[in-house]
């Protein structure tokens, strides 16, 4: 029988011990798109909400990985994208994914319900490989990516703008396209 959660994810991530120099942006980031995403539930979103978080830590001047790779979770492999900040994995998108999966979320290597260090094995290489919706994203330049979703006429990055108010940071889209055009995923493997 696995232990019951008493505590918030918030609660249980300002109790691992990461050290880093801007680590309250990174809390109030991560959370700020954490609480995005369960407002807006989207499964299989990982790769957007990824790139997301990278922008908005990146606006904070905190160095991060974009990373696009192949998660095993038990036998079962899945393409998958998260953040990696010196080394630690932050995994928001985990949530729901495109096969109908729920996990919990990942702060700094940690499962923030367990409060054990990640079980699922990142950046491995499964026998398959990536799937085709994984090598297009690899393959489509990142502003592309954010301007093609299709929600919204301002696409992804009217997310990151309307997260970027919560964490008290003021972007122009305009900007942020420049200045992210060179951007590309990290792959892990």
């Amino acid at each position: 029988m696995s232990k019951r959660q008493t505590k918030s994810y918030r609660v249980v991530a300002g109790e691992i011990s990461f050290k880093h120099e801007q680590e309250q942006k990174i809390f109030n980031t991560f959370f700020a798109v954490s609480d995005y995403y369960k407002m807006h539930p989207n499964s299989g979103a990982c790769h957007l909400i990824s790139s997301i978080f990278h922008v908005l830590l990146s606006e904070q001047n905190i160095a991060n990985e974009l990373c696009i790779g192949e998660v095993k979770k038990g036998n079962q492999f899945f393409d998958h994208s998260w953040i990696e900040i010196d080394g630690k994995i932050f995994d928001i998108g985990i949530q729901a994914t495109l096969d109908g999966g729920k996990n919990d979320p990942i702060y700094a290597n940690q499962d923030l319900y367990t409060e054990l260090n990640v079980e699922n094995n990142y950046g491995v290489e499964s026998p398959s490989g990536f799937d085709t919706d994984a090598k297009r994203i690899l393959k489509t330049p990142f502003v592309k990516y954010m301007d093609e979703y299709p929600q919204f006429r301002e696409g992804a990055w009217k997310i990151v703008k309307d997260i970027s108010k919560k964490i008290r940071l003021k972007l122009s889209v305009s900007d942020l396209r420049q200045k992210y055009k060179t951007t590309e995923r990290i792959v892990k493997i």
